[in-house]
């Protein structure tokens, strides 16, 4: 797969683009119906499937105190799309520019740009200047240049309408094994690993203290059964998200304790995947309080994250 960062004439170098519209904030099931049916359309028709989408989410532009918290790294979601089959991924900075952009003037960018033979779009695609450009709007303009849409239907698992709003609430709660079945994967922070109290290691838990982002989607203080990811490996671990009251903590912080790792993750980088939530935070009493307690939550995590592994394959 290709990325690009900024637009370019994409005619140049492909023929029968396929482009599947959209924020896609979280890339969770609704937006990967969208992005299939565009890789599946492209291959039938011997041509290129194309993500085209903005590099930061619009309300940081159009009102930034509201800018949800993100879902995502750049870095995951590319990784994720060229598993998926796709081609090209452009992701550009939404500015200023797009904001004030007319729909039709959006629409002649996408023809000279991409001259694309297929849109793909879920049912609430909207583009232009105050959000003007509906589906209807973009069909009835490919019906006067020539090039077909799609507006794949909305998701549903167990009567549930994927949507990132959700994902982004089930997370804020801890209830992190519901967001993976609407993400259709487990919800992901990734950072590196910087100085911490080192406690751990001298009640026989050495932990990482992952650097949290403030950008992202942090899920609810509490105990967490873990997958982790360094360098192309993956651990099992449990985490805490919290303050760590037992030693009077007040910055939030992301622990992570590898069940099966030695050695020094200081600097690394680490992916961190979130299978279920455990229990809430607990001051404890003393030390051998404290490690009785960890010794339960990792028999605790053990069933989910076999069932984890039996599930996503991660």
């Amino acid at each position: 797969m290709e990325s690009f960062d900024k637009i370019a004439k994409l005619t140049l170098q492909y023929k029968n683009i396929v482009i599947a519209l959209g924020t896609f904030d979280g890339l969770h099931k609704g937006h990967q119906s969208v992005i299939s049916r565009a890789v599946d359309i492209a291959r039938a028709s011997n041509g290129t499937s194309v993500v085209f989408t903005f590099s930061n989410h619009p309300l940081s532009v159009l009102d930034p105190l509201r800018c949800p918290p993100k879902l995502i790294s750049q870095e995951e979601k590319e990784t994720l799309l060229a598993d998926m089959g796709v081609d090209v991924f452009v992701a550009i900075p939404f500015n200023q520019e797009f904001l004030t952009l007319s729909p039709q003037k959006f629409i002649e960018l996408l023809l000279a740009d991409f001259a694309p033979r297929h849109i793909v779009i879920g049912p609430n695609y909207s583009f232009g200047n105050k959000g003007e450009g509906t589906p209807d709007l973009l069909a009835k303009a490919g019906r006067r240049h020539g090039f077909a849409v799609d507006v794949q239907p909305a998701v549903y698992v167990d009567q549930q309408l994927v949507s990132s709003t959700l994902i982004r609430q089930m997370i804020a709660q801890g209830q992190v094994d519901e967001a993976a079945r609407l993400l259709g994967r487990p919800f992901a922070l990734t950072g590196k690993v910087i100085d911490g109290d080192k406690r751990g290691r001298t009640i026989g838990f050495p932990t990482a203290n992952m650097e949290l982002e403030p950008a992202f989607a942090i899920p609810a203080n509490g105990v967490y059964a873990v997958q982790v990811w360094l360098k192309g490996k993956r651990y099992s671990g449990v985490a805490n998200v919290g303050t760590n009251p037992t030693f009077h903590g007040v910055e939030q912080r992301l622990e992570v304790h590898l069940l099966d790792f030695s050695g020094d993750l200081y600097g690394q980088v680490l992916c961190t995947q979130f299978v279920a939530w455990l229990r809430g935070e607990v001051v404890f009493t003393g030390i051998e309080e404290l490690k009785n307690q960890i010794d339960r939550d990792i028999q605790a995590a053990l069933p989910y994250l076999k069932e984890n592994i039996n599930k996503y394959g991660t």
